[in-house]
């Protein structure tokens, strides 16, 4: 019994410390997968092709460009710093580009890997 146990806990501690080298939270051990991504966190927003250009689900309707075939390596960019966020003056949560909670929120949990994959995906949107 006492076998067991001990290899049961240094097999718990080799999976430890193994995720403690993977880069980013989401998806681990799964390579970034950008369709199903936008999927679940862009589409809802932005529609299932990239060409929605507004949104009602805030008291107002926000409204935005078309992000379907954007330069790849120039919206991975942006999303990650949607991400990253700054600070206003008053110290409330924004982005850089000023959508705060709307644009946070779907790329919080987002590794880079993961943002690349999506920047991919919506570049192939045309």
């Amino acid at each position: 019994m006492k076998k067991i146990v001990l290899t049961l806990l240094f097999a718990s501690i080799g999976l430890v410390a193994s995720e403690a080298t993977v880069p980013y939270a989401v998806g681990l051990l799964l390579a970034p997968q950008g369709d199903k991504i936008y999927a679940q966190e862009c589409a809802s927003c932005h529609g299932q092709n990239g060409q929605q250009t507004s949104f009602s689900g805030f008291p107002e309707v926000i409204t935005y460009g078309k992000i379907a075939g954007l330069d790849t390596a120039v919206l991975a960019k942006t999303i990650k710093e949607y991400r990253g966020g700054v600070e206003s003056k008053d110290y409330q949560p924004l982005n850089k580009y000023g959508y705060g909670a709307a644009m946070k929120a779907p790329t919080r949990d987002l590794s880079w890997d993961e943002i690349d994959a999506v920047a991919k995906y919506i570049n192939g949107l045309k």
